[in-house]
């Protein structure tokens, strides 16, 4: 019985590897007579088609042209991929445009700082802008170019504005300005 059983499934392999290669050839037979056609549709289009249409002509596209990709080694891959590595981000403009240095400002409610920096601030990196006066910081982790900053107190003040990290690390600084805060003082007398 077992013989049998063994015959039997030889058969059925043998027969299906028949089906297999009979499968194949028709497919091979038909994909190589295969026409392909061209032509245009009514909104001037063109079509390409494997069932023939009006106006359309027989097409025969170019032979596609393989070439194989060259070989290369696992030592230079890592070379490679040592070399192309992201490029730290570089600022290349960073100044307190507003105020000027040694302007004097009057009797003015809020001290609005405006600075430039190009490119423009990497948010993506986690950059944020501080404002640091008299060597301290009054503003921290602001994302805009122009602040606001509440009066400040009479006298000459130094103003510097830092690109900092999410980290806290400065990655660029301005130059220092000097600003001359002035206040009208009015004296009252005595009765």
């Amino acid at each position: 019985m077992s013989l049998h059983l063994s015959t039997v499934m030889l058969m059925v392999m043998k027969n299906n590897r028949l089906i297999n290669l009979l499968l194949s050839a028709t497919f091979i037979t038909f994909t190589a007579q295969a026409d392909l056609y061209k032509g245009l549709n009514e909104a001037g289009n063109i079509v390409y088609s494997d069932q023939p249409f009006e106006n359309a002509v027989k097409f025969t596209p170019q032979t596609l042209s393989v070439i194989d990709a060259p070989k290369v080694e696992k030592k230079q891959l890592e070379e490679v991929s040592d070399k192309d590595e992201v490029a730290d981000f570089k600022y290349t403009d960073f100044d307190i445009i507003s105020p000027k240095n040694n302007q004097a400002i009057w009797n003015e409610p809020a001290l609005i700082v405006s600075l430039r920096l190009k490119p423009g601030l990497n948010s993506e990196a986690g950059h944020t802008i501080w404002l640091l006066m008299d060597g301290k910081p009054i503003v921290k982790n602001h994302p805009s170019l122009s602040m606001q900053i509440g009066r400040a107190d009479r006298g000459a003040h130094q103003l510097q504005a830092q690109v900092r990290d999410k980290n806290g690390k400065i990655v660029v600084r301005s130059r220092a300005v000097i600003v001359h805060i002035k206040n009208t003082v009015v004296r009252r007398t005595a009765n």
